[in-house]
Protein backbone atom coordinates (compact mmCIF):
# COMPACT_ATOMS: atom_id res chain seq x y z
CA UNK A 1 0.00 0.00 0.00
CA UNK A 2 2.64 2.65 0.64
CA UNK A 3 4.40 1.63 -2.13
CA UNK A 4 1.67 3.72 -4.13
CA UNK A 5 0.40 5.99 -1.95
CA UNK A 6 0.82 9.60 -2.64
CA UNK A 7 1.08 10.29 1.54
CA UNK A 8 3.57 8.38 3.43
CA UNK A 9 4.78 9.77 6.65
CA UNK A 10 8.09 10.04 7.55
CA UNK A 11 7.49 12.84 10.52
CA UNK A 12 7.83 14.34 13.99
CA UNK A 13 5.27 15.18 16.64
CA UNK A 14 5.99 18.97 17.53
CA UNK A 15 4.59 21.37 20.38
CA UNK A 16 2.84 18.72 22.82
CA UNK A 17 1.65 21.02 25.36
CA UNK A 18 3.22 24.09 23.80
CA UNK A 19 1.83 26.92 25.42
CA UNK A 20 0.29 30.04 24.50
CA UNK A 21 2.62 31.82 22.20
CA UNK A 22 5.01 29.33 21.48
CA UNK A 23 4.27 29.03 18.13
CA UNK A 24 4.96 32.81 17.39
CA UNK A 25 8.86 32.78 19.32
CA UNK A 26 12.04 32.73 17.38
CA UNK A 27 12.57 29.46 19.33
CA UNK A 28 9.87 27.54 17.57
CA UNK A 29 11.45 28.62 14.25
CA UNK A 30 14.63 27.58 15.18
CA UNK A 31 13.39 24.09 15.98
CA UNK A 32 11.79 23.87 12.53
CA UNK A 33 14.90 24.80 10.90
CA UNK A 34 16.39 21.98 12.86
CA UNK A 35 13.96 19.29 11.63
CA UNK A 36 14.11 20.71 8.17
CA UNK A 37 18.03 20.42 8.20
CA UNK A 38 17.71 16.56 8.87
CA UNK A 39 15.15 16.55 5.95
CA UNK A 40 12.01 15.92 7.61
CA UNK A 41 9.49 15.55 5.47
CA UNK A 42 5.92 15.80 8.02
CA UNK A 43 5.30 17.46 11.02
CA UNK A 44 2.01 16.50 13.64
CA UNK A 45 1.23 20.46 15.06
CA UNK A 46 -0.55 19.85 17.82
CA UNK A 47 -2.71 22.25 19.61
CA UNK A 48 -3.44 21.52 23.25
CA UNK A 49 -7.57 22.34 24.10
CA UNK A 50 -8.71 21.56 27.53
CA UNK A 51 -11.31 20.24 29.15
CA UNK A 52 -11.88 20.22 33.03
CA UNK A 53 -12.08 16.59 34.09
CA UNK A 54 -12.03 13.20 32.74
CA UNK A 55 -15.98 13.15 32.84
CA UNK A 56 -16.90 16.56 31.57
CA UNK A 57 -18.36 17.17 28.49
CA UNK A 58 -17.33 20.76 27.13
CA UNK A 59 -13.76 21.15 25.72
CA UNK A 60 -12.52 24.48 25.75
CA UNK A 61 -9.44 27.35 24.81
CA UNK A 62 -7.43 27.94 27.05
CA UNK A 63 -5.60 31.51 27.30
CA UNK A 64 -2.29 29.58 29.18
CA UNK A 65 -2.60 26.35 27.40
CA UNK A 66 -3.59 26.41 23.94
CA UNK A 67 -1.90 28.71 21.36
CA UNK A 68 -3.49 30.83 19.25
CA UNK A 69 -5.02 30.31 15.88
CA UNK A 70 -2.31 33.14 14.24
CA UNK A 71 0.46 31.31 15.76
CA UNK A 72 -0.93 27.93 14.32
CA UNK A 73 -1.47 29.62 10.79
CA UNK A 74 1.94 31.47 10.92
CA UNK A 75 4.22 28.36 12.33
CA UNK A 76 2.11 26.07 9.52
CA UNK A 77 3.34 28.69 6.93
CA UNK A 78 7.23 28.68 8.07
CA UNK A 79 7.25 24.65 7.72
CA UNK A 80 5.89 25.01 4.39
CA UNK A 81 8.45 27.83 3.58
CA UNK A 82 10.91 25.02 4.52
CA UNK A 83 9.27 22.44 2.55
CA UNK A 84 7.62 20.42 4.79
CA UNK A 85 3.85 19.28 4.95
CA UNK A 86 2.10 19.64 7.92
CA UNK A 87 -0.65 17.87 9.99
CA UNK A 88 -2.48 19.34 12.54
CA UNK A 89 -3.87 17.68 15.55
CA UNK A 90 -5.89 19.41 18.35
CA UNK A 91 -4.76 17.17 22.03
CA UNK A 92 -7.62 17.20 24.56
CA UNK A 93 -5.85 17.43 27.71
CA UNK A 94 -7.64 17.12 31.04
CA UNK A 95 -6.92 20.04 33.94
CA UNK A 96 -7.62 17.43 36.55
CA UNK A 97 -4.21 15.80 35.06
CA UNK A 98 -5.65 12.85 33.49
CA UNK A 99 -4.72 11.57 30.38
CA UNK A 100 -7.47 11.61 27.62
CA UNK A 101 -6.87 7.94 26.88
CA UNK A 102 -9.16 7.43 29.94
CA UNK A 103 -12.43 9.67 29.25
CA UNK A 104 -15.19 8.32 29.68
CA UNK A 105 -19.01 8.03 30.13
CA UNK A 106 -21.84 5.82 30.78
CA UNK A 107 -23.64 5.08 27.91
CA UNK A 108 -26.34 7.46 27.02
CA UNK A 109 -29.97 5.78 28.40
CA UNK A 110 -32.67 6.35 30.74
CA UNK A 111 -33.07 4.07 33.44
CA UNK A 112 -34.66 6.48 36.08
CA UNK A 113 -37.81 7.71 34.18
CA UNK A 114 -37.36 11.50 32.87
CA UNK A 115 -33.57 11.19 34.68
CA UNK A 116 -31.87 10.63 30.91
CA UNK A 117 -27.71 10.14 30.70
CA UNK A 118 -26.79 12.31 28.23
CA UNK A 119 -23.36 12.60 28.38
CA UNK A 120 -21.79 11.40 25.33
CA UNK A 121 -24.33 13.15 23.52
CA UNK A 122 -22.99 16.43 25.11
CA UNK A 123 -19.40 15.68 24.92
CA UNK A 124 -19.42 15.10 21.01
CA UNK A 125 -21.53 17.68 20.64
CA UNK A 126 -18.91 20.07 22.37
CA UNK A 127 -16.11 17.96 19.79
CA UNK A 128 -17.78 19.11 16.62
CA UNK A 129 -17.61 22.31 17.79
CA UNK A 130 -13.98 22.36 18.34
CA UNK A 131 -13.58 20.19 15.26
CA UNK A 132 -15.48 22.07 12.41
CA UNK A 133 -13.41 25.20 14.69
CA UNK A 134 -9.66 23.20 14.14
CA UNK A 135 -10.47 21.84 10.29
CA UNK A 136 -11.49 25.15 9.01
CA UNK A 137 -7.79 26.62 10.50
CA UNK A 138 -6.25 23.46 8.76
CA UNK A 139 -7.63 24.45 5.24
CA UNK A 140 -6.99 28.28 6.28
CA UNK A 141 -3.38 27.39 7.08
CA UNK A 142 -3.19 25.23 4.18
CA UNK A 143 -2.64 21.80 6.01
CA UNK A 144 -2.17 18.50 4.14
CA UNK A 145 -3.82 16.32 6.60
CA UNK A 146 -6.07 16.90 10.27
CA UNK A 147 -6.20 14.42 12.79
CA UNK A 148 -9.28 13.81 15.27
CA UNK A 149 -6.83 13.98 18.03
CA UNK A 150 -5.95 10.68 19.25
CA UNK A 151 -5.64 8.09 21.64
CA UNK A 152 -9.68 8.64 22.73
CA UNK A 153 -9.51 4.97 22.99
CA UNK A 154 -13.04 4.95 25.13
CA UNK A 155 -14.96 7.19 22.55
CA UNK A 156 -14.52 4.73 19.28
CA UNK A 157 -17.58 2.61 20.31
CA UNK A 158 -19.25 5.48 19.79
CA UNK A 159 -19.64 4.97 16.23
CA UNK A 160 -22.81 6.95 14.97
CA UNK A 161 -21.42 10.22 16.88
CA UNK A 162 -17.76 10.15 15.30
CA UNK A 163 -19.68 9.55 12.17
CA UNK A 164 -21.52 13.03 12.98
CA UNK A 165 -17.70 14.58 13.65
CA UNK A 166 -16.31 13.32 10.11
CA UNK A 167 -19.19 14.74 8.40
CA UNK A 168 -18.30 18.00 9.78
CA UNK A 169 -14.40 17.42 9.52
CA UNK A 170 -15.21 16.85 5.73
CA UNK A 171 -17.43 20.00 5.12
CA UNK A 172 -14.65 21.85 6.54
CA UNK A 173 -11.69 20.16 5.22
CA UNK A 174 -10.59 18.72 2.03
CA UNK A 175 -7.72 17.70 2.77
CA UNK A 176 -6.17 13.97 4.46
CA UNK A 177 -8.31 13.22 7.05
CA UNK A 178 -7.25 10.79 10.25
CA UNK A 179 -7.09 9.52 13.67
CA UNK A 180 -4.64 7.72 15.83
CA UNK A 181 -5.34 5.28 18.86
CA UNK A 182 -3.36 3.36 21.49
CA UNK A 183 -2.94 -0.49 20.25
CA UNK A 184 -5.54 0.27 16.71
CA UNK A 185 -5.31 -3.17 16.23
CA UNK A 186 -7.43 -4.07 19.14
CA UNK A 187 -10.23 -2.55 17.40
CA UNK A 188 -9.99 -5.21 14.54
CA UNK A 189 -13.30 -7.16 15.00
CA UNK A 190 -15.36 -3.87 15.41
CA UNK A 191 -13.91 -3.24 12.31
CA UNK A 192 -14.13 -6.44 10.59
CA UNK A 193 -18.18 -7.00 12.11
CA UNK A 194 -19.50 -3.17 10.96
CA UNK A 195 -18.75 -2.00 7.55
CA UNK A 196 -19.72 1.05 8.96
CA UNK A 197 -17.26 2.10 11.28
CA UNK A 198 -16.51 5.28 11.13
CA UNK A 199 -12.71 4.25 10.70
CA UNK A 200 -13.53 3.57 7.32
CA UNK A 201 -15.05 7.38 6.84
CA UNK A 202 -11.38 8.18 7.04
CA UNK A 203 -8.90 8.49 4.61
CA UNK A 204 -6.25 6.17 7.09
CA UNK A 205 -6.33 5.08 10.35
CA UNK A 206 -3.31 5.58 12.97
CA UNK A 207 -1.92 3.33 15.87
CA UNK A 208 0.26 4.63 18.97
CA UNK A 209 3.73 1.98 19.03
CA UNK A 210 5.80 1.53 21.84
CA UNK A 211 5.96 -1.89 21.99
CA UNK A 212 9.06 -3.60 23.30
CA UNK A 213 11.47 -4.40 20.60
CA UNK A 214 13.84 -5.77 23.38
CA UNK A 215 14.16 -8.00 26.80
CA UNK A 216 17.59 -6.46 27.69
CA UNK A 217 19.40 -3.33 27.31
CA UNK A 218 22.24 -3.71 24.36
CA UNK A 219 19.94 -5.57 22.13
CA UNK A 220 21.30 -5.55 18.48
CA UNK A 221 19.41 -3.84 15.94
CA UNK A 222 19.16 -7.03 14.02
CA UNK A 223 17.68 -8.98 17.02
CA UNK A 224 15.06 -6.20 18.00
CA UNK A 225 14.14 -6.37 14.04
CA UNK A 226 13.58 -10.46 15.09
CA UNK A 227 12.03 -9.23 18.43
CA UNK A 228 9.18 -7.09 16.54
CA UNK A 229 7.68 -9.46 13.95
CA UNK A 230 5.01 -10.60 16.03
CA UNK A 231 4.13 -6.85 16.35
CA UNK A 232 4.52 -6.65 12.84
CA UNK A 233 1.90 -9.71 12.06
CA UNK A 234 -0.54 -8.44 14.86
CA UNK A 235 -0.33 -5.04 12.96
CA UNK A 236 -0.78 -6.31 9.75
CA UNK A 237 -4.03 -8.21 10.75
CA UNK A 238 -5.82 -4.92 11.53
CA UNK A 239 -4.44 -3.50 7.99
CA UNK A 240 -5.34 -6.53 6.40
CA UNK A 241 -8.79 -5.62 7.17
CA UNK A 242 -8.98 -2.31 7.28
CA UNK A 243 -7.55 -2.04 3.79
CA UNK A 244 -7.18 1.84 4.01
CA UNK A 245 -3.81 3.29 4.66
CA UNK A 246 -2.42 2.30 8.20
CA UNK A 247 0.73 4.28 9.81
CA UNK A 248 1.99 4.97 13.67
CA UNK A 249 0.41 8.04 14.74
CA UNK A 250 3.07 8.27 17.69
CA UNK A 251 6.44 6.03 17.75
CA UNK A 252 9.07 6.65 20.43
CA UNK A 253 11.70 5.37 22.81
CA UNK A 254 13.59 7.33 25.53
CA UNK A 255 17.46 7.76 25.43
CA UNK A 256 17.78 5.82 28.68
CA UNK A 257 19.81 2.90 29.20
CA UNK A 258 16.92 -0.56 28.82
CA UNK A 259 14.51 1.84 27.29
CA UNK A 260 14.04 -0.19 24.33
CA UNK A 261 12.17 -3.33 26.90
CA UNK A 262 9.64 -0.43 27.56
CA UNK A 263 9.79 2.13 25.23
CA UNK A 264 6.71 4.36 26.36
CA UNK A 265 7.77 4.61 29.71
CA UNK A 266 9.09 7.80 31.05
CA UNK A 267 11.12 7.03 34.34
CA UNK A 268 13.25 3.36 33.37
CA UNK A 269 15.29 4.89 35.99
CA UNK A 270 18.97 3.82 33.81
CA UNK A 271 21.45 6.16 32.39
CA UNK A 272 21.44 8.27 29.07
CA UNK A 273 21.99 6.05 26.30
CA UNK A 274 21.53 7.81 22.72
CA UNK A 275 22.22 4.53 21.11
CA UNK A 276 19.39 2.18 22.43
CA UNK A 277 17.28 4.92 21.17
CA UNK A 278 18.89 5.21 17.50
CA UNK A 279 18.85 1.67 17.39
CA UNK A 280 15.08 1.34 18.34
CA UNK A 281 14.27 4.06 15.76
CA UNK A 282 15.99 1.99 13.09
CA UNK A 283 14.85 -1.26 14.67
CA UNK A 284 11.25 -0.12 13.78
CA UNK A 285 11.85 1.29 10.28
CA UNK A 286 13.47 -1.67 9.35
CA UNK A 287 10.59 -4.13 10.46
CA UNK A 288 7.73 -2.04 9.29
CA UNK A 289 9.29 -0.56 6.06
CA UNK A 290 9.44 -3.72 4.46
CA UNK A 291 5.74 -3.86 5.06
CA UNK A 292 3.15 -2.49 1.69
CA UNK A 293 0.29 -1.75 4.03
CA UNK A 294 2.65 0.77 6.42
CA UNK A 295 1.99 4.47 5.96
CA UNK A 296 5.10 5.64 7.72
CA UNK A 297 4.88 7.04 11.38
CA UNK A 298 5.32 10.20 13.52
CA UNK A 299 8.03 9.55 15.86
CA UNK A 300 7.50 11.26 19.61
CA UNK A 301 8.80 13.64 19.69
CA UNK A 302 10.45 16.71 18.28
CA UNK A 303 10.71 19.33 21.70
CA UNK A 304 9.67 18.68 25.30
CA UNK A 305 7.21 21.21 26.53
CA UNK A 306 6.58 19.64 30.43
CA UNK A 307 10.21 19.73 32.00
CA UNK A 308 10.81 16.40 33.75
CA UNK A 309 13.92 16.31 36.15
CA UNK A 310 14.40 12.31 35.20
CA UNK A 311 15.19 13.59 31.92
CA UNK A 312 17.90 15.20 33.20
CA UNK A 313 20.05 13.85 36.47
CA UNK A 314 22.46 12.20 34.10
CA UNK A 315 25.47 15.09 32.40
CA UNK A 316 26.18 12.65 29.54
CA UNK A 317 22.81 13.49 27.82
CA UNK A 318 18.54 14.33 27.68
CA UNK A 319 17.25 10.97 28.30
CA UNK A 320 14.10 12.05 26.81
CA UNK A 321 11.92 10.72 23.97
CA UNK A 322 13.77 14.11 21.99
CA UNK A 323 16.16 13.21 19.29
CA UNK A 324 17.75 16.64 18.09
CA UNK A 325 21.01 16.25 19.13
CA UNK A 326 21.31 12.69 19.73
CA UNK A 327 22.29 9.77 17.47
CA UNK A 328 18.47 8.93 16.24
CA UNK A 329 18.43 12.40 14.73
CA UNK A 330 20.87 10.57 12.16
CA UNK A 331 18.33 7.97 11.90
CA UNK A 332 16.18 10.31 10.90
CA UNK A 333 17.91 12.30 8.57
CA UNK A 334 18.93 8.95 6.61
CA UNK A 335 15.79 7.41 6.35
CA UNK A 336 14.01 10.97 5.50
CA UNK A 337 16.80 11.03 2.46
CA UNK A 338 15.31 7.55 1.06
CA UNK A 339 13.25 7.53 -1.70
Amino acid sequence: MNKSASIFFKGMTFGFYARNGYFSSEEAKIQVDKMAALGIEWVCLVSTVLQEEMMSTRQFRDFEMTPADDELRDIAAYMHSKGMKVMLRPMIECWDGTQRCHINFPDDKEIMPGKPMTYWKRWFDNYIFLTRHYARLATRSGCESYCLDSELNNTVRQNEHWLRVVEVARQEFKGHLTTSMINTPQFIEQVRENPNHWFFALDSVGSSMYAPAADKAGTSIDDMVKFLQPIVAYNKAFADVYKKPFYFGECGCCATAGATTLPYFWANGGGYDGKEQANYMEAVIKAFGVEDWWLGMFWWKWDEQNYRPQFHDDPAGDKGFTIDGKPASQVMKNWCAEK
